[in-house]
């Protein structure tokens, strides 16, 4: 009987029913299973927080429904060991998963493509070949790109750190390129991934009694690594003034013409390489999407990671803004933990489940490669450095990169 009313009120009005709008049913409101008419359980990239999804659905914990993967690239980059590959340290295929390969292994269809648009209302997706992909569930972890890429001359001069896979690649020309010697580098950023950059770029183009890179690191912010204890702070400003790396804090680049940097005061910065590795921002699609959003372009979301305003979409990772918690730093830690939760919650939607409450913890470990075989570390105010910090970071790294791999 339910069902048939179901079907009369989506008949007279040309569209299905959204989760919410269903009936009361037995076990709370869930959508159809599978069939012909199945529900639509749709992704949208592949970062920190899918991937462990969709692992879990390759060991088992595969939800009720047609399940699509749409990723512009099929390789998920990790991006704790980028750093590593930009030192030296890894090869590019011991830092990347075939996203393809999982997302067979978890049963759902992989379309390589671009998210250009999210019609909540209409519940489709929008790709950039022009075609669209109707969900019933949709779930978005797009990661994030660097704030500032809009500022003049930057995208034609300047080296972005997102999206990753093309600065893994322009970074690698860079640095194989016996020809092309940077002597003069500029990593604009000084939050932990432009920290790290820096650190492993000045130890792979140094060469002990032969040319050494002028490396400044300019960061807009009163003072670099913000969020981390003062004493990792301090650790890493003596690290740079021994490896002659400089750091400007409280300076802002304005512009990047082709010979130099422009700071707001008007002193200019030559280089040769200019690595952007400003703070996260959202992309540019979630802007154009008929989705909530907050003033830096992430997803507006509920403690059960969905989205406002809409109980069949949710978001994950760097893309997301818990609305609980507006200041949590945009941390790859994050969206691991938020994994098991998401992985529960799309189950739960499509089967009338309660859902879980993601509560992120108040601190985490920091763990920083210096490129030359040391690390430094930081958790709970204190903070530690030594080769047995690289150690660490790197059982951690290849622990999770390993989970990947069919």
């Amino acid at each position: 009987m339910i069902n048939e009313m179901r079907r009369w009120i989506e008949g007279i009005s040309g569209r299905r029913l959204m989760p919410k709008y269903l009936l009361p049913i037995p076990g709370g409101n869930r959508i159809k299973g599978p069939g012909r008419d199945g529900p639509n359980l749709v992704f949208v990239g592949c970062g920190h927080a899918h991937m462990p999804v969709l692992l879990a659905m390759a060991r088992g914990a595969r939800p009720d429904a047609h399940i699509t993967v749409i990723s512009d690239t099929r390789t998920f980059i990790y991006s704790g060991m980028v750093p590593g590959f930009v030192a030296g340290q890894y090869r590019r295929e011991e830092i990347g998963v075939d996203v393809s390969t999982l997302a067979k292994a978890a049963g759902a269809r992989f379309l390589e493509n671009a998210a250009v648009r999210i019609d909540a209302p209409g519940r489709s997706v929008h790709v950039a070949d022009g075609g669209t992909v109707p969900f019933d569930v949709l779930s978005i972890d797009a990661g994030s790109t660097v704030a500032g890429l809009d500022l003049p001359g930057v995208r034609d001069h300047a080296v972005s750190t997102r999206p990753i896979g093309l600065f893994v690649k322009r970074i690698a020309e860079t640095t194989q390129n016996p020809g092309r010697f940077p002597e003069r580098i500029i990593v604009c950023g000084g939050g932990a991934g432009g920290i790290e950059i820096a650190f492993t770029l000045f130890r792979k183009l140094h060469r002990p009694g032969g040319r050494t890179p002028a490396l400044s690191i300019v960061h807009s912010g009163p003072e670099i690594l913000e969020g981390s204890s003062p004493r990792l702070v301090r650790r890493i400003r003596r690290r740079a003034r021994r490896a002659g790396i400089t750091i400007l804090s409280g300076r802002r680049i304005l512009a990047v013409d082709q010979k130099s940097a422009v700071l707001e005061d008007g002193e200019r910065l030559p280089y040769d390489l200019v690595v952007w590795a400003t703070g996260a921002e959202g992309h540019p699609f979630i802007r154009n999407s008929k989705i909530p959003s907050e003033t830096r372009g992430f997803i507006k979301v509920r403690d059960t990671l969905q989205v406002e305003g809409y109980d069949g979409i949710f978001a994950a990772g760097d893309c997301a803004a818990l609305t609980r918690y507006p200041r949590l730093p945009k941390a790859g830690v994050y969206a691991v933990r938020q994994a098991p939760i998401l992985t529960h919650n799309l189950s739960a939607v499509l089967e009338g489940r309660k859902l879980r409450v993601f509560k992120p913890q108040t601190d985490f470990l920091t763990l920083l490669n210096l490129g030359d075989g040391t690390a430094a570390g930081g958790k709970w105010g204190l903070a530690f450095e030594g080769r047995w910090v690289m150690g660490l970071k790197d059982r951690i790294d290849r622990k999770f990169i390993m989970k990947f791999i069919f």
